[in-house]
C-alpha cells in the first residue's frame, strides 16, 4: 500500500460527512430498523415524551419515524449535505420537522431552540469523534442544557468489548462499482476504521473515521458529570439486555437537577 492508511486530521468528520463518497458507502442504512428503533422506544418511554430532539440526525431518518408517531421533532447535523437531504425528505413525507445545520460542540452555547426538550437522541454512534475529551463533555452538556428538568437522554455507542473482541480488521465493499477497502484497528484509545478508494478522477482518496474507544462505564461517568443519570443499557436495538457480548451499548440516562 503506497498510500497514508491511517493518517487522521482533527476534524476529519466535517469533510467527510459532507462528501458524495460517505453518502455512497452509508446510503443503504436500513429506513426499516430506523423506524423499529423509535418505535421500541416510543413504547417504552412515549408517555413522558412529547418533544424530541435528534443531535446528529444525519438525513433524518429516526426524526422521520417519530414524526410519524405523532411528535414535536426537531434534528441538527453538522453536515450541510445531509440536512439539505432531511429538508427535501420532510417536504416529500410532507411533515412538520425542524432541520438545522449545526456542530454537537457548540449546542451548550447555542440559542436555536426557543423550547427544552422531553428528550435527546443520539443514534447510530453520533458522538465520540473529537480528539479531545473536553469536546465529548462540552457536547454531552449541550445535550443536557437542553433538556427539560427529569428529560432523557438516549446515546446509542458501540459497544466497546464486543468491538475488542471480533474486530474485523480488513473487508471490501462494493458501491455502485466504487471499491471501499476498509481496514480497523484499536489504536491509542480510539477505534479506527480507514476507508480507502478510487475517486472518480482516478485518485485514490483515504479518511479515517475514529471515536473513542469508551465502555460503557466510561460513557456513564461522562454523562454524570453533566448530572445525567443512566437508568438503562440496553444491547441492540431490540432493547435487549446489554452484556460484554452485545453488538450495541444504549444508554438511557435521566437529567436529575431539577
Amino acid at each position: 500500500m503506497n498510500y497514508k492508511l491511517w493518517k487522521t486530521e482533527a476534524n476529519w468528520f466535517a469533510s467527510w460527512f459532507n462528501s458524495p463518497a460517505y453518502h455512497l458507502l452509508y446510503g443503504n442504512r436500513d429506513e426499516n430498523e430506523a423506524s423499529e428503533l423509535v418505535y421500541r422506544l416510543h413504547k417504552m418511554f412515549g408517555k413522558e415524551v412529547s418533544k424530541i430532539l435528534d443531535a446528529g440526525c444525519g438525513a433524518g431518518r429516526h426524526v422521520f419515524a417519530w414524526a410519524q408517531l405523532g411528535y414535536e421533532v426537531s434534528g441538527f447535523d453538522l453536515s450541510p449535505e445531509s440536512i439539505k437531504l432531511a429538508i427535501k425528505r420532510a417536504e416529500l413525507l410532507q411533515l412538520d420537522t425542524k432541520f438545522s445545520v449545526l456542530d454537537m460542540r457548540d449546542l451548550r452555547k447555542q440559542a436555536i431552540w426557543d423550547t427544552k426538550f422531553d428528550l435527546v437522541t443520539n443514534l447510530f454512534t453520533s458522538f465520540g469523534y473529537f480528539s479531545e475529551e473536553i469536546d465529548h463533555l462540552n457536547v454531552v452538556e449541550g445535550f443536557s442544557r437542553v433538556l427539560k428538568p427529569k428529560g432523557l437522554l438516549i446515546l446509542d455507542y458501540l459497544n466497546l468489548q464486543k468491538i475488542t473482541d471480533d474486530l474485523v480488521a480488513t473487508e471490501s465493499i462494493n458501491r455502485a462499482g466504487v471499491v471501499f477497502e476498509i481496514n480497523r484497528r484499536i489504536h491509542n484509545g480510539f477505534i479506527q476504521k480507514s476507508i480507502s478508494f478510487i475517486d472518480s478522477n482516478g485518485d485514490r482518496q483515504t479518511h479515517v473515521e475514529q471515536v473513542y474507544a469508551w465502555s460503557h462505564h466510561d460513557l456513564k461517568e461522562l454523562l454524570a458529570k453533566v448530572g445525567l443519570k443512566v437508568e438503562f443499557v440496553f444491547g441492540d436495538y431490540n432493547l435487549g439486555m446489554y452484556s460484554s457480548s452485545s453488538p450495541r451499548c444504549i444508554l438511557v440516562a435521566r437529567k436529575t437537577e431539577v
